[in-house]
């Protein structure tokens, strides 16, 4: 019987897409426009975001590895396993609420108003979970998207999309 658990293979790979993501934040915080120093440029913070990032990704892989995660994934990512966690009822839906999420994002925003393109998405959202009645979907969606644009435009001053 083996010693190492789903918690070590979880530390691994959140510790190599935590690698990535702070690799990709040093490099576009190097890589943005410098005014006059560095320090007051925009990319100083993402750069010491990418930093932490990368070193708090290191320790987790590390730890990953040391405690058998990399054993655990080897003996339980086979295809009979995999195949059966993405035809998983809860994997679908937290798929497609992934696709939702990326439809609004790369696809509403920006090609309509913020408001609409948050209300279709909250909307869309809740019908699909069937959050509640189909009368206060609709009235939650258009009065949050409503308010979220009135209250970053006006109060905090901050133009949306």
């Amino acid at each position: 019987m083996t010693n190492y658990s789903k918690k070590d293979a979880s530390d691994l790979i959140m510790g190599v897409f935590l690698d990535i993501f702070g690799i990709y934040l040093t490099y576009a915080g190097l890589h943005m426009k410098v005014f006059k120093t560095f320090l007051d440029g925009p990319g100083f913070f993402p750069f010491v975001l990418g930093l932490i990032l990368l070193t708090l990704g290191i320790i987790m892989t590390t730890v990953g590895i040391r405690s058998g995660g990399f054993l655990y994934l080897k003996e339980n990512v086979k295809g009979h396993k995999m195949l059966a966690f993405f035809t998983h009822e809860e994997t679908v839906r937290v798929l497609i609420l992934i696709a939702m999420m990326a439809v609004y994002i790369f696809g509403l925003i920006g090609r309509m108003h913020f408001s609409v393109a948050t209300c279709i998405y909250l909307l869309a959202t809740m019908f699909y979970l069937r959050s509640t009645k189909w009368w206060k979907i609709i009235i939650i969606s258009v009065v949050a998207s409503i308010m979220i644009s009135f209250i970053f435009q006006y109060f905090f001053k901050i133009p949306l999309p």
